[in-house]
């Protein structure tokens, strides 16, 4: 299953998938009820998110009844689901202890991609820094050219105070000029992520990065 995801403020993680497609009927569910309870807590509405948590927990239920739909590594899939629902209803130290448990049978370099990336994100979010840039290597490894993965260890760098590391990642992106095309992966960040407007005040290739975006983005 493919998906990444976009931090759409420092609580809430907006999640997405490249290839919708390619999901199950309960996986879109499961991303659909996610972003619903993105938006009930974006705007405070406590009875809508406690509403779409019940809803949440019992796709994840039965999601792992099904045993991942035919998912060619329910071991992965499931902890892997459950993680993103806990995460998108705030209970992040549980969905790291989820998405562990989903690392241990990631068997392929994709997966550990998602898996490390996830846990990159949600060490962020819980302050543990240096956890989530120990995240983003490994995360690098298995993937070194995807894009959330390097952005998430952008962030993580730039948290802990290794700036210079965290622009030249933004400054391999400048070389790209293909990757400031709509809709990609890199200007959905530029878009969503908040907190990359907070760090271009500090690192000059992203500050650049950001610009470039704004003058090519469609009105």
């Amino acid at each position: 299953m493919a998906q990444f995801n976009t931090q759409a403020s420092k609580d809430v993680t907006l999640v997405t998938a490249p290839s919708p497609s390619d999901l199950s009927p309960l996986e879109a569910a499961i991303m659909d009820a996610c972003n619903e309870m993105h938006e009930a807590r974006e705007q405070g509405d406590a009875p809508g998110a406690a509403r779409v948590r019940t809803l949440l927990m019992k796709l994840v239920g039965r999601y792992d009844e099904a045993d991942a739909e035919g998912h060619p590594n329910s071991a992965w899939s499931r902890p892997n689901q459950r993680a993103l629902a806990l995460s998108a209803c705030g209970e992040v130290e549980s969905a790291v202890d989820a998405e562990l448990m989903a690392l241990k049978y990631a068997d392929t370099p994709r997966r550990r991609e998602i898996s490390l990336g996830n846990l990159a994100d949600r060490c962020i979010r819980l302050g543990r820094y240096e956890d989530a840039v120990r995240f983003f290597l490994e995360a690098r490894e298995a993937s070194p050219g995807s894009v959330p993965v390097m952005l998430t260890g952008a962030q993580a760098l730039f948290l802990i105070g290794h700036h210079a590391a965290a622009d030249n990642i933004f400054a391999s992106f400048l070389d790209r000029p293909e990757m400031l095309a709509p809709h990609t992966e890199l200007t959905a960040y530029l878009d969503c992520e908040c907190r990359l407007r907070e760090m271009a005040l500090d690192l000059p290739s992203l500050r650049e990065l950001l610009i470039r975006w704004k003058d090519l983005s469609p009105a």
